[in-house]
Formats: structure tokens, C-alpha cells, sequence
């Protein structure tokens, strides 16, 4: 594949970087259409060009759908031909926009279009329903004198207008009170700044604020609980707009890992912390796992997704956790507990048997054991969201390969069973002394971690 050409994994467009040295800023989109002679159908060219994705409410009932293309450009304000470039995609959108229009299609159905602010001066887009079509537009400071008196006309012709991706600056404050709506990318700001940004836009006479580019639980809970009206992004599209019920974490180990992410701690001493919740390090690998986070191999460490996130994502992440995080009840202090000392107790025996086997896996294979009690799911459902290494899935979901064997001591040790006890650490390669100390010393660490 060209250098000018890359894969958007967060949306599934493709980009094309029209400030490669190679570009001659001739063809833009190329699409392999089969025809087989026959002429192409106006519905299936629609469909390779553009992309819908839905717009939820609280309820997570589909309110709207926003079409965007699936190829994209992508070019830096400073290039010479960007209005062009922008209008160009803006024609083809439109194009899609007018042939669901000609089939009749559309109906009951509300459709956003982000358009940029030249296209929404031009006359052409008012020939599109007004019943059916809300423009989201993304505007500077400079040009609220221009489109402001555009959108209070577009508005009194039954149109609704979105102002798209904008800041607090409150030289914009006529177009937000003007819209019916904002639209903020969630995905840009931690919990704190988000809550600010809400705050500030509904001062400044916002009526409905949409929450976009969600990818993952927490993002979804937090803009759910700071008020925002409409939620729009890959995470939202997978759960239905619905957040799932989540095990609460501990709040004050929460701020003890931002405490020491803020002060640029060593990652060796966060993963520490972390390495001690079961449920923490639960929610980290699956929001490691979500779209755009950028960790995208197999986990077989918190090491390794603390090294690939740095202190920038972690710190956004875990202030976002600490706005939807309790107490975890006696209950579940308990399992929580277990957790960790089968994790402990694995990892130590790694460092004894005589077989090789990567303590950091068996680590995490004891650690998460307690996932579908915790969850109160299959263990299969529980681990989907999360990218582990093939071993550890193995042995938590089918109870198969190696790691399963010293899963199964731990379960041995905790019921006290002699002859399960015996066979396991036959089956691992470790002595009974080794297993008598490691559990003491798993033990001991899981009442030090003060769950």
C-alpha cells in the first residue's frame, strides 16, 4: 500500500493524505465498482461512497443518523487548495444526500450532514427537505458576522442547523444560542475539562449538546451523568446507545493512580497499584481494547498497555473513571480479594517450575478468574472485550493449555483439597514447599492491598 494512503481504524475511512510529495491533487476517489457490463446502481455506488452511523438518546432510541463518507482527505490548514478539497467532499456528500431525496427514501428519517461553513452559505442545500436534513457546521470566531444571519434564515425555513466541534470561546455564544444544538468531541477531553465545557456552553445558551466520538464505557457514563443530551460514536453503535452495568471501583485507589500519573511517577510504580484491582485492571484492558486508545496487540501484561497508553491516556482514563466509580461493597471486597491472591500465588510459582511460563500471564489469568462472578456473566462474554494473549484466554474460558494447570492449584489451594493440591503441582513442576510458601506470601499481599 502507498505511503499517501492509511487506514482510520477509529471510523473505518480511508484517508488519503493529499500532502504526500507524490500527489498531484488530480483523483481523489477511486473505487473499485463491479459492473459487469450492466449499468451501476445509483443505491450500491451510495453505499461504497458513504457511511451511516446513528445518533442515540438517553433512552437509547435512534434520534438521527449522520452520513459521512468512508473516504476521507486528509490535508493541513496550510495547503493552498483546502477550500477546494473541503468542497469536494462536501459535493459528494450532498450527491447522496439528494439521491436518497430522488428515491424517496427518507420519510420519517433525520439525516446530519457536516458541512463546512462555505457550503452552508451556498443556496443549492436549500433544495434538500427541511424535515429531513440538520447541517452540523463547524465555525471559527471569524466567522460568526457571516453565518450568523445564514442560520437564523436556514432556521426560519424549517431547517435545524448544529454547531459542530466547537470550543467555549465565548465570541461564539451568538451561534450557540442561534443552533439548536452543539455537538463536542468527548474523546479530546478528560472528565474535568469536559464538565467545564458543558457547563460553559449552557451558559452560553446551548439547548441540546451532543456527546460524539464515544469509544468506550467510561466516556459513554461520564457524558451521561455531566447531562449531555445525544451520544453519537463506535462504542455507542456497539452497546445501542445503552451503558452496560459495570462493578464500581475503589475511588480512593482511583486518586491515589492520578495522584501519581500527574506527578509523572514511574509506570513500574503505577502498574503496581493498578496490578492490586482486579476490577481496575479489568476496566484499563478493556478500555486498552476500545477504538482509538491505540493499543493493538495481544495483552499479556499491564505493563505493556501502561508503556503503549503513556501518562497523557492514562490520566484522561482514570479521571473519566472517577467520575462513574464507588465503593465496592463487603461482597465484593471479597472477591476482589481471591482475585488478587490467586494472582500473586500464580505469579510466584512461575519463578519455581520447572517448566517455562511467563509469570506476568499467570498474573493476569489469576487476576481475571474472578470475572464472571464479578460481572455475573459467562467468562466467555466477560473476557470478549478484552485483547488477551491467547494462553490466558485459554485457560480462563475453556480451562485448557498450561496456565489452566496453576489456575486449577490456586482453586485446589483455596478449598484445601490435598489430593487436588498433590496432582496440581505435580502437573505444574513445583514442590509442596514452594507452594506452601508462595500462598502464604499471596496471602499476606492481598491484606496489605487493603481492598
Amino acid at each position: 500500500m502507498r505511503n499517501d494512503i492509511i487506514q482510520n481504524a477509529c471510523d473505518n475511512a480511508l484517508v488519503v493524505n493529499t500532502a504526500a510529495s507524490d500527489w498531484h491533487g488530480v483523483a481523489t476517489h477511486v473505487l473499485a465498482v463491479e459492473t459487469q457490463g450492466l449499468p451501476s446502481r445509483q443505491d450500491e455506488i451510495r453505499e461504497r461512497l458513504l457511511a451511516q452511523h446513528g445518533i442515540y438518546d438517553r433512552d437509547g432510541q435512534i434520534r438521527a443518523t449522520e452520513l459521512t463518507l468512508r473516504i476521507k482527505l486528509a490535508y493541513s490548514h496550510g495547503q493552498p487548495c483546502v477550500p477546494e478539497l473541503r468542497n469536494a467532499e462536501d459535493e459528494t456528500l450532498l450527491a447522496g444526500l439528494y439521491s436518497l431525496v430522488e428515491e424517496g427514501s427518507l420519510k420519517t428519517r433525520i439525516l446530519f450532514a457536516s458541512v463546512s461553513a462555505d457550503t452552508l452559505m451556498s443556496p443549492e442545500i436549500e433544495y434538500l427537505p427541511q424535515q429531513n436534513v440538520v447541517f452540523a457546521v463547524h465555525a471559527e470566531v471569524d466567522d460568526v458576522p457571516t453565518l450568523l444571519p445564514r442560520i437564523k434564515h436556514l432556521i426560519e425555513c424549517g431547517y435545524r442547523v448544529v454547531l459542530d466541534e466547537t470550543g467555549s470561546d465565548e465570541a461564539l455564544q451568538p451561534l450557540v444560542a442561534a443552533t439548536q444544538a452543539v455537538r463536542v468531541d468527548a474523546s479530546r477531553y478528560d472528565a474535568i475539562h469536559l464538565d467545564s465545557m458543558l457547563r460553559s456552553l449552557r451558559a452560553m445558551g446551548a439547548r441540546q449538546l451532543i456527546a460524539a466520538h464515544i469509544r468506550n464505557a467510561e466516556t459513554l457514563e461520564v457524558s451521561r451523568q455531566l447531562g449531555f443530551d445525544l451520544f453519537q460514536g463506535a462504542f455507542v453503535t456497539q452497546t445501542g446507545g445503552k451503558a452496560g452495568v459495570d462493578v464500581p471501583v475503589n475511588r480512593l485507589r482511583v486518586l491515589e493512580l492520578i495522584d501519581r500519573v500527574m506527578a509523572h511517577t514511574d509506570m513500574a510504580e503505577v502498574e503496581a497499584l493498578l496490578k492490586m484491582d482486579a476490577v481496575l485492571s479489568y476496566r484499563l484492558l478493556r478500555f486498552a481494547n476500545s477504538a482509538g486508545c491505540g493499543v493493538v496487540h495481544e495483552v499479556t501484561s499491564i505493563s505493556q498497555v501502561l508503556q503503549q497508553m503513556g501518562h497523557g491516556a492514562l490520566y484522561r482514563w482514570l479521571t473519566l473513571l472517577l467520575h462513574v466509580s464507588g465503593k465496592s461493597g463487603s461482597t465484593g471486597q471479597a472477591v476482589l480479594k481471591r482475585a488478587l491472591t490467586r494472582a500473586c500465588f500464580m505469579q510466584a510459582l512461575a519463578g519455581k517450575s520447572l517448566q517455562p511460563v511467563n509469570g506476568d500471564e499467570l498474573y493476569l489469568t489469576g487476576l481475571f478468574s474472578v470475572l464472571g462472578e464479578m460481572l455475573n456473566m459467562p467468562m466467555q462474554d466477560a473476557v470478549a472485550s478484552l485483547n488477551l494473549g491467547s494462553a490466558i484466554k485459554q485457560a480462563l474460558v475453556s480451562g485448557s493449555g498450561t496456565h489452566a494447570g496453576f489456575l486449577e492449584l490456586a482453586l485446589a489451594c483455596e478449598e484445601n483439597n490435598e489430593t487436588r493440591i498433590a496432582n496440581g503441582s505435580a502437573q505444574c513442576m513445583v514442590t509442596y514447599i514452594d507452594v506452601n510458601i508462595a500462598l502464604i506470601n499471596a496471602l499476606i499481599s492481598a491484606e496489605e492491598a487493603a481492598l
